[in-house]
């Protein structure tokens, strides 16, 4: 959590290597940022949300990807393209048209594909081919258009139209050999332990206990001018944040105040 010896501290190595106008202005902004965090966490949410909302989307974007799978003479695709769900899909004649058909078997409704727009086959001893079906806005493998088909390989980059996604090949399953008991209780314990954390309100959903800052330490005369805004009216007491609404990891943290510490400021833009 940040408080107001972290800023302490961070105040005192910032003046320490230079003390320009600047580098006292982006102080002046990460106590800003503090005071927003602490006591108007909504607000400061609000921002970042209108600022970073692609960011925000791009992080929780799975990788879109299609598996060929093949065992045992069986081919399967295993693909999370269906309602962002993995599924593994059989087909009798190991063929899967994509399109927005949902009789097909890859369905997806994108309005930029075509009713059946492209395939993928696999042949025996020669692998996966991706097949277009003369669709309105194309094929494309690593950028170039398909004219009619191209034999796929591990990693292919394929766009049919806006719909994106990585095509992987399962080329030969492997069986890995039986673990020592010693490996398999220390497996064992760790998930015994993480199911026992999340039963703990103090801890986070990855068993670290949530960062804490200690109000009742006294400042040092370094922090006192630095905390005042953090104080109650007519308090000498620094006010304890406000309850987090949802956990929000050191690494979180660091994230936020980069941004925030990458505004420019108004002498920058001039």
């Amino acid at each position: 959590m940040l408080d107001s010896q972290s800023l302490a501290e961070y105040s005192s190595q910032v003046l320490n290597a230079s003390g320009n106008a600047e580098l006292e202005q982006r102080l002046g902004l990460y106590r800003v940022f503090l005071k927003l965090y602490e006591h108007h966490r909504s607000l400061l949410d609000e921002i970042l949300d209108l600022e970073n909302t692609g960011t925000k989307s791009r992080k929780h974007t799975a990788l879109q990807y299609v598996q060929g799978f093949v065992q045992d003479q069986q081919v399967r695709i295993v693909t999370n393209l269906l309602n962002g769900k993995t599924q593994s899909v059989l087909q009798p004649q190991s063929i899967w048209v994509i399109g927005r058909d949902r009789k097909m078997a890859l369905s997806i409704q994108d309005k930029r594909l075509s009713r059946r727009h492209a395939a993928i086959q696999h042949i025996a001893d020669q692998g996966f081919y991706l097949i277009d079906f003369k669709s309105t806005n194309g094929t494309f493998v690593n950028g170039e258009p398909v004219q009619h088909c191209v034999l796929l390989k591990d990693g292919d980059q394929i766009r049919l139209g806006s719909l994106a996604f990585t095509f992987f090949i399962c080329h030969k399953p492997k069986t890995a050999e039986a673990l020592p008991d010693n490996l398999i209780n220390q497996v064992n314990d760790a998930r015994h332990t993480y199911h026992s954390s999340m039963n703990d309100s103090t801890v986070t959903e990855s068993g670290l206990p949530y960062p804490s800052a200690d109000w009742e330490k006294p400042l040092t005369a370094d922090a006192k001018e630095t905390s005042i805004f953090l104080r109650s009216p007519g308090s000498g007491k620094a006010l304890p944040p406000e309850p987090l609404p949802y956990p929000i990891s050191m690494t979180e943290q660091a994230d936020i105040l980069d941004r925030f510490m990458r505004r420019p400021t108004p002498d920058s833009r001039n």
